[in-house]
């Protein structure tokens, strides 16, 4: 029998960094501790790319146990799209929560425009970022677009040569605190600093160009930098637009408004792909799927939600999918707050 709503199992992925601390202290776990995985893919119908690594079968494919079978979401979705999915061809967004160490390596990855015309995709990558929390020894920021581009020749000789002052040089540090909301278009270089737990919300692919080839020890493999291809041909990729430090706050950060019930984090023009709200639950509040899958992960505190009359508890760092069938969702708690992908 389907579903309306499902609890999603942790789905912990490999990376070329170290991390997961954070994740590990959000889901309250006893046993803390970065590591190989530091990112949990939530509600993923995409096989995670890890070239140079030993493969792992269906790696980044979410996992729910559904009438005592445990079946990843891509072949349950497979077998029930229109209960699912609604009026949506696939699954249209991928969904982390990411921690870091170690500042992750300088990359971009691809607009859906680029994607399309040559690598054979519908997807490109622009992301998102929810910040959550950040460690009590760092100063948190993020690299986001050149603020002293290079020209194209000089940024293909930096990455071939991997000079690295001169990398470091192209960027200054943008601050992020709790709470903070950034988007990042495709071709905008950036890198996430250390020391950050954050919800990234992204188009379904893993798409990426890394321009660092070696971080504090982790050597990315050659086959892992360039998505199959060579650097040239990444190259056209980079948007080389230049930005101050004060204009990337301008242009990329969000500002959250209210829509409803909740408040909208992420919405329609900025991408057409997915929306992200924050539900703050006090008491009882019913929201409608609008015949989208939603994606809800917790957090703060817990809540009781209900979707074709069977109610259950989600707690902090939980995460949960809605089929597009449910039309709505009851929610009710005592201060708990939801963050909310449709």
């Amino acid at each position: 029998m389907s579903q309306y709503i499902l609890k999603l199992n942790e789905n912990r992925v490999r990376r070329n960094y170290r991390g997961g601390y954070g994740l590990d202290v959000f889901k309250g776990k006893e046993a803390c501790a970065d590591g190989e995985t530091p990112e949990d893919w939530i509600c993923s119908t995409v096989t995670a790319k890890n070239p140079g690594l030993a493969p792992r079968e269906n790696e980044g494919l979410s996992q729910v146990l559904v009438d005592g079978e445990l079946i990843t979401v891509k072949e349950l979705f497979e077998r029930e799209k229109e209960f699912y999915l609604g009026a949506a061809a696939e699954m249209p967004f991928l969904c982390k929560l990411l921690d870091s160490q170690m500042r992750l390596h300088t990359q971009a990855h691809p607009t859906k425009k680029f994607s399309r015309a040559f690598l054979n995709s519908n997807h490109g990558k622009l992301e998102c970022y929810y910040i959550l929390d950040v460690r009590d020894d760092v100063e948190p920021y993020i690299r986001l677009g050149f603020q002293h581009s290079p020209a194209r020749m000089e940024w293909k000789r930096i990455i071939e040569t991997q000079d690295l002052k001169a990398m470091d040089d192209c960027f200054e540090r943008i601050p992020v605190q709790p709470g903070h909301i950034w988007y990042i278009p495709g071709g905008v270089p950036h890198a996430i600093g250390e020391g950050i737990t954050m919800i990234e919300i992204m188009e379904p692919s893993d798409w990426v160009v890394r321009c660092e080839f070696e971080r504090e020890g982790l050597v990315v493999p050659p086959e892992a930098r360039f998505m199959g291809r060579d650097l040239e041909f990444c190259l056209d990729v980079f948007d080389y637009t230049e930005y101050t430090p004060q204009e990337v706050q301008d242009k990329f950060k969000l500002t959250p408004k209210p829509r409803g019930q909740v408040e909208n984090l992420v919405d329609t023009d900025i991408t057409r792909d997915f929306r992200v709200d924050r539900l703050k639950v006090q008491g009882e509040t019913t929201l409608a799927t609008e015949n989208r899958l939603m994606v809800g992960i917790v957090v703060t505190s817990e809540a009781e939600i209900c979707a074709g009359g069977s109610w259950f508890k989600v707690s902090k760092g939980e995460s949960f999918v809605v089929a597009a069938k449910a039309t709505e969702i009851h929610f009710r708690g005592d201060h708990a707050e939801i963050i909310l992908i449709s």
